[in-house]
C-alpha cells in the first residue's frame, strides 16, 4: 500500500464518494443476516477515514479496525481518528489480516489499494476467504490502468506483465492480445483471477463441513471508475448454503447498480458548476429543457443516473 493519501483527500474524489454510498446502501442490506451493530468493518482509513466515518454513521457499526503501513506518521493518523473506538494495525496488509482474521465472524472487509495490482492481493483474498463467515463480505478496489506492451514483442511482454501481477498460475501460455489496451479488460481479468482464488480456497474449506454448512460466494458488485487512473471495485458476499434464504431476503438486484457478471456499473462523475447541478435538478426529467450549448450529453446523464449519490460539495470564500 502506497501512502496517497499524501496526495489524494479520499473524502471529496467524486466517484469514489459515490462509490462508498453505493457500498454503503450494499450493506445496509446486509440485516437479512444479522444486526448491522454485530458486524465489524476492516479497511483502509488513510488519514481521513471517510468510508469509516459513513459505516459507523450509516451502519452503526462500532468494532472498525484500520490497517496502516505508513508507520513512520503513527501520530498523524492517531490524531485524525474520527472516533476512538477505532483501531489501527501497522504493517502490511497481508501481515495484519494473519491477526485480524476470526473463524465465523461477521464482517465487512473493504481492501481499497490505490497502486496496480500486484500478487500480495491474491493472499489478502485467500487470507479472508480461510475465515469469513455467513453474511461476511469482502470488497476489493486496485487500479487496472492499460498495460504498456511493446509491439515489436507483443505475446510475451503481455505474458510477462501479467505473471508479474497475479503469478503464473493464472496466465495461460498462449494470450489473445487483442483488448488489453483496455482497462476494462484490465479489470476482468484481474476479477476473472480474484474469483478464481476465491473458489479454491472455499472449495479446501468446505471439503470437511457438513453440506449445509458449506460457504458460496457471490459478486454483487462490479465497479469502474477514474477519478484520476482507472479504477475497479469488486464486492463478494459469502453465505452458507444453509442461509440462501438471507441472501433472497437482501434483495440485492433491486438496486441498479449490482453487478454479478463482467459488465461493469461505469460510476461516471459530470463537470459541472453548482449552479448547472441545480439548475439540472429542477428541470429533471425533462430531457427537452436543456440546453445543449451549454450541457454536454454526458454530463447530463452521468448527473442524473446517479443523482441520489452524487456529493454535494461547496466551498465559502472570504476576500
Amino acid at each position: 500500500m502506497s501512502n496517497s493519501g499524501r496526495k489524494i483527500n479520499y473524502a471529496v474524489r467524486p466517484a469514489k464518494n459515490v462509490e462508498r454510498k453505493m457500498m454503503r446502501d450494499l450493506f445496509i442490506r446486509l440485516r437479512s443476516f444479522s444486526r448491522l451493530e454485530d458486524y465489524r468493518y476492516i479497511g483502509f482509513g488513510s488519514k481521513y477515514f471517510a468510508d469509516f466515518i459513513l459505516f459507523h454513521k450509516i451502519l452503526n457499526i462500532t468494532e472498525m479496525i484500520s490497517i496502516e503501513s505508513d508507520i513512520n506518521n503513527k501520530d498523524r493518523y492517531e490524531f485524525n481518528k474520527p472516533y476512538s473506538a477505532i483501531k489501527m494495525e501497522w504493517g502490511k496488509s497481508t501481515d495484519a489480516l494473519r491477526k485480524l482474521v476470526k473463524q465465523d465472524e461477521k464482517s465487512i472487509y473493504w481492501m481499497d489499494y490505490d497502486g496496480a495490482f500486484e500478487r500480495y492481493m491474491l493472499e489478502d483474498v485467500a487470507i479472508i476467504s480461510q475465515t469469513i463467515g455467513s453474511g461476511g463480505v469482502l470488497a476489493l478496489s486496485f487500479n487496472c490502468d492499460k498495460l504498456k506492451i511493446d509491439g515489436e514483442n507483443l505475446e510475451n511482454s503481455l505474458h510477462d506483465q501479467l505473471v508479474k501481477m497475479v503469478g503464473k498460475e493464472y496466465v495461460p501460455n498462449k494470450i489473445d492480445t487483442r483488448g488489453w489496451t483496455s482497462s476494462t479488460r484490465i479489470a476482468i481479468f484481474l476479477k476473472n483471477c480474484i474469483f478464481d482464488k476465491i473458489e479454491n480456497i472455499l472449495k479446501k474449506r468446505n471439503y470437511s463441513l457438513p453440506e449445509g454448512d458449506h460457504i458460496l460466494a457471490s459478486q454483487k458488485l462490479f465497479f469502474t471508475y477514474a477519478d484520476g487512473a482507472p479504477m475497479a471495485t469488486l464486492a463478494y458476499v459469502f453465505s452458507s448454503k444453509i442461509d440462501q434464504n438471507c441472501i433472497e431476503a437482501c434483495h440485492f438486484s433491486d438496486l441498479y447498480f449490482v453487478r454479478e457478471g463482467d459488465d461493469p456499473f461505469n460510476i461516471s462523475t459530470p463537470n459541472l458548476t453548482i449552479k448547472e447541478i441545480r439548475h439540472l435538478m429542477e428541470i429533471k426529467p425533462s430531457i427537452e429543457e436543456v440546453n445543449d450549448k451549454i450541457f454536454a450529453e454526458n454530463d447530463v446523464k452521468a448527473l442524473w443516473d446517479n443523482y441520489r449519490y452524487f456529493p454535494s460539495f461547496s466551498e465559502i470564500e472570504s476576500y
